[in-house]
């Protein structure tokens, strides 16, 4: 069940003292199969991060919110101690990050009857590409430099799936989007099993990107991220994620 953020924080309210120093609230994105409030245990990132939390001796609620909504509330709200997941904690000021929480690898899905070969993303942009990328989101500080002086044509779209419908039509030449989400997309969205076979992820990547947890950067965001580290030397993030997909999916 998606949960509220309003409901989380009044919950907070009837708690004792004691049980409020051990709660965290934390805010995500709709990111499956990373995050996702309809995803079991809130998809694999999440459970790295209650896992971590947990053998720290924390409990932790996490809302799940638009991507903006999700950052701007742990920005402005007091109650709210972080947002995951980051490829850096950059998206605004006042923000430090966690140690990894794990990764992702960033590339390009391409249409298997107009495969792409590249080496470099000056080269992307040399060959007139038209690429795909989704409003909101970071890439590489490369591909977001060029693209942004219209040295690579990118094609921003809503989401993901936008993307890859395009793609199969060959609409544009490439899609930017993490390895991990392309496969759970094929795998599970009705609108492309049509185009399944004609999509895939391009053999390069453009980096395999680091996942953070994103806490405040005051006095008690600094004590709790420690707090987290901590907790995080205690668990395998990677083998959470790998029994996360042997089991959910």
């Amino acid at each position: 069940m998606r949960l509220v953020l309003t409901g989380l924080l009044a919950g907070l309210s009837l708690s004792t003292s004691a049980d409020a120093a051990d709660q965290v609230v934390i805010t995500t994105l709709e990111w499956p199969p990373y995050t996702s409030a309809e995803l079991p245990k809130g998809g694999a990132t999440t459970e790295v991060v209650r896992q971590a939390f947990s053998a720290a001796g924390l409990d932790v609620d996490v809302a799940t919110l638009p991507w903006k909504r999700a950052i701007a509330m742990a920005k402005d709200d007091a109650a709210v101690a972080a947002y995951f997941p980051g490829y850096h904690c950059r998206h605004v000021d006042g923000f430090i990050a966690s140690d990894p929480i794990g990764n992702g690898p960033l590339g390009f899905a391409e249409n298997v009857n107009a495969r792409i070969n590249w080496t470099s993303v000056d080269e992307i942009g040399e060959q007139k590409l038209r690429v795909g990328t989704v409003l909101g989101y970071a890439n590489t500080d490369e591909f977001d430099e060029k693209a942004g002086t219209g040295w690579v044509r990118a094609i921003p779209a809503p989401d993901d799936v936008t993307n890859l419908r395009k793609l199969a039509r060959q609409r544009i030449d490439l899609a930017v989007i993490d390895k991990l989400v392309l496969s759970y997309l094929l795998a599970t969205e009705p609108t492309l099993k049509p185009d399944v076979d004609s999509i895939a992820f391009n053999e390069k990547p453009l980096e395999d990107k680091t996942l953070f947890l994103c806490f405040n950067d005051d006095e008690a965001g600094r004590q709790l991220r420690d707090q987290f580290n901590e907790g995080l030397t205690m668990i395998d993030p990677d083998e959470i994620v790998e029994t996360y997909f042997e089991n959910e999916f």
